[in-house]
């Protein structure tokens, strides 16, 4: 009865170890309600299967309920459930054997004393599921926040080989010291290989994970870069059309004249015609001047316009600023990102205002302050800004694109947010003489 207690409390215990790695690693998609009743669940059914007394039932049964309940419950792909389940199958039984051979070891033991020793058991026992807990927190506070679409590498199958090859092998040695009766020493070699396998694992795993954040900040920096670089060339292009339109503005007097020339003789096929080439030749677009750098003014207009087809105010407050410090590809990136954000937070709140200021500040710095209303709260995500929008894997780079500028500019980014306002709050400080 005893024993029958201790390993219902094993398996609970384990359950909700697996329940804490996979929450800090991926997003649950499930109701809590639903979590909560498929981990108890899962730990009730394999209590039952360890009535059968055979070992590698168990540990198959722990296997495939991780590899269940983390790919229904979570969002994950097929694969990162087997994987991480593979992790956590390979840390229990390292764990477990480190145990059992440092008690032999340590206090004489024998390997099997437990199953007939309720002591032993309930000793071992703690000591093996809070090594576990240990070994297993640490390799979940190591791994980064994963979703399905997280990129794979077929070459990450290969993982596999680590944590299944060290099941195999103690497995092996467990079978050897069970049969043959080995002198300390070699309990000794035992123990001190399972605590290198452990940390053989975790090595491997944090390397893994490591490979994969460089990744993902080389794809971020070249999305970014990339934006940067067509976000230039479009205002580039509406500064060109602004451009046509200035000058139309100022030559209209001539094109009137030559009209009524044309008038005067009754040319009408020659009337048409010249307001066509007009029309083809320019394009009407009024531009206000909020600044006297080109580029801003351009990406302000750009969001005056936007932010009248959404009904949101839009008040500009830009100073005679010499932007000339910082490259048109990184000032477009900083305002447009900011731009952006803003009408995507403020167009369905109640309020929708957008307040823009840029000034000077000692002279040696650039203030870039911008407060917009909101509908809800930011979301946040590992202390960082989440994106709301549908693409995750699109966007959600621009907060990180505005921080990486700041910091190449000696400068710095704040952000804060109102609750009672509903005021959401950034300002970017750049520093001019870097």
């Amino acid at each position: 009865m005893i024993s029958a207690i201790c390993y219902l409390l094993t398996y609970i215990f384990e359950a909700l170890i697996s329940l804490m790695c996979f929450s800090e690693k991926f997003d649950i998609k499930a109701s809590k309600k639903m979590v909560f009743w498929s981990f108890t669940i899962s730990a009730f059914l394999q209590f039952a299967l360890s009535f059968l007394e055979m070992p590698f039932i168990n540990l198959g049964a722990f296997l495939v309920f991780n590899i269940l309940l983390c790919f229904l419950l979570f969002d994950t792909s097929i694969f990162q459930s087997i994987f991480n389940s593979a992790i956590l199958t390979a840390t229990m039984v390292i764990t477990e054997l480190c145990i059992y051979y440092s008690s032999t070891l340590l206090f004489g033991t024998e390997i099997l004393e437990a199953t007939v020793n309720d002591t032993v058991l309930w000793i071992q026992t703690a000591c093996t599921k809070l090594l576990y807990f240990f070994v297993a927190l640490l390799i979940a506070k190591l791994s980064r926040k994963e979703s399905r679409k997280t990129f794979r590498s077929s070459k990450e199958a290969f993982l596999f080989i680590l944590p299944l090859a060290s099941i195999v092998l103690l497995h092996g040695i467990l079978t050897i010291t069970i049969i043959i009766d080995v002198p300390k020493t070699v309990y000794f070699i035992f123990m001190v290989s399972t605590i290198l396998l452990i940390y053989s694992n975790i090595i491997i795993f944090w390397i893994h994970e490591s490979m994969l954040k460089t990744q993902q900040e080389i794809t971020e920096y070249r999305l970014q870069t990339q934006k940067a670089e067509i976000d230039t060339e479009y205002y580039s292009l509406l500064q060109n059309h602004y451009e046509s339109s200035n000058i139309l503005i100022h030559d209209i007097k001539r094109h009137l004249m030559s009209i009524k020339e044309y008038a005067n003789h009754n040319d009408c096929t020659s009337i048409n015609k010249y307001i066509d080439d007009l029309y083809g030749e320019y394009q009407i677009k009024h531009l206000r001047k909020y600044s006297t750098h080109k580029l801003v003014n351009a990406i302000i207009n750009r969001y005056v316009s936007v932010c009248k087809n959404y009904g949101i105010d839009l008040y500009c407050d830009v100073r005679d600023i010499d932007f000339s410090f910082i490259n048109d590809a990184n000032l477009t990136s900083i305002l447009d990102n900011l731009l952006e954000n803003a009408v995507e937070a403020s167009k369905n709140s109640k309020d929708k205002t957008i307040d823009l200021t840029i000034k000077e500040n000692h002279s040696n710095f650039v203030v870039i302050h911008l407060e917009n209303s909101c509908a809800t709260a930011p979301k946040k995500s590992g202390g960082e800004l989440k994106t709301t929008k549908s693409n995750k894997d699109i966007h959600g780079f621009g907060i990180r694109s505005i921080k990486r500028i700041a910091k190449e500019y000696d400068g710095y980014i704040e952000y804060s947010f109102d609750e009672n306002s509903m005021i959401f709050t950034f300002t970017v400080v750049l520093n001019r003489s870097k």
